[in-house]
């Protein structure tokens, strides 16, 4: 049984949880000792993916494994989900955390709670070798009618695609990055938008001949004329309150002691994809 789907009764109001679900003065850890989390993850390098051995890595299944720790979690069980079914599956309680790049964002706010933010990044394009097609924008790709876009369902950069000018009858959408792969190798699609980490992980990880990152590339540019970044976190359900707070106070201990940066570093991270000086709820509460 997880925690805290399953409605474990851990009584952390009674260890010093505020109504809003913040630390007090006298507030004391939580003490998780042999629960399970339960934690989504979309299979994408390097949010948090199976490695060839079956092994769950990446930069948010590590930050989540190091902010539990010392809450006492021994056991954390993770499950692969299409990134648009991770936030239907936490509500649906399949289980209790999304870790896996998840970005802040107005609308998501509304249904889910999110940690502090964790790193950013803007928008990247995988494009055939060579970039045959010269595409460094996506105005590039609007000014090409025979170009085809493949993205991520439920993805912000398939929605900045879109916000773009790209037409919508020319964005193919896919449940994985393997499918955006396999479809533009197939010839069905000229382009995949994904993160700019996530191409990153993608071309480091190997294996994509006849594919390569497009650079430079211009994403996209917001009506206040600065160029969209994302910036991630950790989710939970909105029943989880005090989940939430502890996850925070333990990622502000990573950010302190330099843990966090490491584990960026592990995973091809630098100081321009720190995370943002916005706090969540000004993210939250930003105008789209």
């Amino acid at each position: 049984m997880s925690f805290p789907s399953r409605r474990l009764a851990l009584g952390l109001a009674a260890l010093g949880f505020g109504i809003l679900g913040g630390w007090t003065a006298q507030a004391q850890q939580p003490d998780l000792s042999g629960k399970t989390v339960m934690v989504g993850i979309h299979n994408r390098s390097p949010w948090g993916y199976r490695d060839k051995d079956g092994n769950v890595i990446g930069y948010h299944p590590d930050l989540v494994r190091a902010a539990l720790a010392p809450l006492g979690v021994k056991k954390i069980e993770f499950t692969v989900a299409d990134f648009g079914a991770l936030i239907p599956g936490l509500l649906a309680n399949r289980f209790d955390i999304i870790a896996s790049g998840v970005a802040i964002t107005p609308a998501r706010c509304q249904q889910v709670l999110f940690s502090e933010p964790d790193l950013s990044a803007g928008d990247g394009l995988l494009v055939l070798k060579g970039n045959p097609k010269k595409l460094h924008s996506y105005e590039d790709i609007v000014k090409s009618p025979e170009v085809k876009l493949g993205g991520g369902r439920g993805t912000e950069n398939a929605k900045n695609a879109l916000a773009a000018g790209v037409p919508e009858d020319r964005l193919l959408l896919f449940p994985n990055n393997e499918a955006v792969v396999s479809a533009m190798l197939a010839g069905r699609v000229d382009a995949a938008t994904l993160s700019a980490a996530s191409v990153s992980g993608l071309m480091e990880a190997g294996g994509m001949n006849g594919i390569e990152r497009a650079l430079p590339f211009k994403g996209y540019v917001k009506p206040d004329g600065q160029e969209y970044m994302m910036a991630t976190a950790v989710v939970f359900a909105p029943k989880d309150k005090e989940l939430q707070a502890a996850y925070n106070a333990q990622l502000a201990k990573l950010k302190a002691d330099g843990t966090m940066k490491t584990i960026m570093a592990k995973y091809g991270f630098t100081d321009a994809e720190m995370p943002p000086k916005a706090t969540t709820a000004e993210l939250c509460a930003a105008k789209p």
